[in-house]
């Protein structure tokens, strides 16, 4: 074991089993659905964990090529409050991927009022209820980001937005997204100013829920051009492994129960960690079926876009290229859903838990 990863593990275990232990009673109550205000985009101060999560895709005219960014606002509470700030670029153009971040282990409060979401420190996150819009800006080490981005539509992971994180009855928290918001504004990376333009997924989620000795995959899929959003989440906790997801399209979500993920390709991070990549997805009408009615084979657009942190753990967060097919028709509620069709796109994908 390497002097890198012992000092990672004191510095991060000790608190994941602090919080693991402040929420063992509550993590195996059942949640009650809620509908999603425009206050729930707001810190749920009841929740040990509540993160903002904003994976983009966007254009500019100073690159041929598209510009991913990720930007992550987490609140953790234990003994104390802490806030942890990611951001991430993935420059397909110029083969970089950049991350910077601020962890706060300590209690220093942050300002959450009718329009700030969160903020601390020039970092902040605002709700405009007027123009239903979000606003991002970030100062982090030579990383400015500064975006508006326009709320179109909603999405509940799980019946009234609860989504089960394990197969532990009860471990559950809240989770909403809003797959598809019209953002535009700047980056500045490296002092070089990027205007750019493009679409934000954007997940909320928050509750207290079991994180220690979790793996999961997350797909986040978005064929723009044919309104359709699919997102795909996989929890392997001991060994066991609960999947879950959604197909969104004009505003109806057909659940997914049942879906099957083979990598063909290894990503070795600069930790040393194997993360899979090159993903080919087989999603099944249901957990009977024998075929499935939509593959996709997702691709990094780069391979290295690998996270690596003392403090948090580590993950592989990155912008794919999505080719797809609607293998046969679908219905939803006895109206026609899916035409079949071969349909290219965009995605996110994230990789927790490797790291053990």
């Amino acid at each position: 074991m390497t002097g890198r990863k012992i000092l990672k593990g004191a510095l991060t275990q000790l608190p994941i089993e602090l919080y693991e232990l402040m929420v063992r009673g509550a993590s195996h109550r059942s949640l009650p659905a809620v509908d999603f205000t425009s206050r729930d985009h707001f810190p749920h101060r009841g929740s040990r964990v509540e993160w903002w999560y904003f994976t983009s895709v966007l254009t500019t005219p100073k690159r041929k090529a598209p510009v991913g960014l990720e930007v992550t606002f987490f609140r953790v509470r234990t003994l104390v409050e802490s806030v942890i700030i990611h951001a991430a670029i993935t420059d397909v153009e110029g083969q970089k991927f950049t991350y910077t971040g601020m962890v706060l282990p300590v209690c220093i409060p942050f300002t959450s009022d009718t329009h700030t979401v969160i903020a601390l420190f020039g970092n902040r996150v605002r709700f405009d209820e007027g123009t239903s819009s979000l606003a991002i800006d970030t100062r982090l080490r030579g990383l400015q980001v500064s975006l508006s981005c326009d709320i179109r539509d909603v999405m509940a992971q799980g019946e009234g937005g609860v989504q089960e994180m394990q197969n532990s009855p009860g471990d559950a928290s809240y989770y909403f997204t809003m797959p598809n918001m019209k953002t535009e504004g700047a980056i500045v990376l490296k002092g070089e100013s990027l205007p750019v333009t493009g679409l934000t997924w954007h997940d909320h989620q928050w509750g207290n829920f079991n994180v220690v000795k979790m793996k999961w995959d997350w797909f986040s899929l978005r064929l723009d051009a044919y309104d359709l959003y699919v997102m795909l989440f996989n929890f392997d906790r001991w060994g066991t492994t609960y999947g879950s997801g959604n197909v969104y399209r004009h505003g109806q979500t057909m659940r997914v129960e049942r879906f099957e993920v083979r990598a063909s390709d290894v990503c070795v991070a600069r930790n040393g960690v194997n993360y899979p990549v090159d993903w080919e997805i087989r999603i099944f009408e249901s957990s009977e079926a024998s075929t499935p009615f939509m593959t996709a084979n997702v691709r990094p657009m780069l391979k290295r876009q690998d996270l690596s942190s003392l403090i948090m753990p580590d993950y592989w967060e990155g912008l794919c290229t999505v080719h797809a097919q609607v293998l046969t028709p679908v219905d939803l509620d006895g109206a026609p859903f899916l035409d079949k069709k071969v349909l290219d796109g965009s995605a996110y994908v994230e990789l927790t838990g490797y790291e053990r």
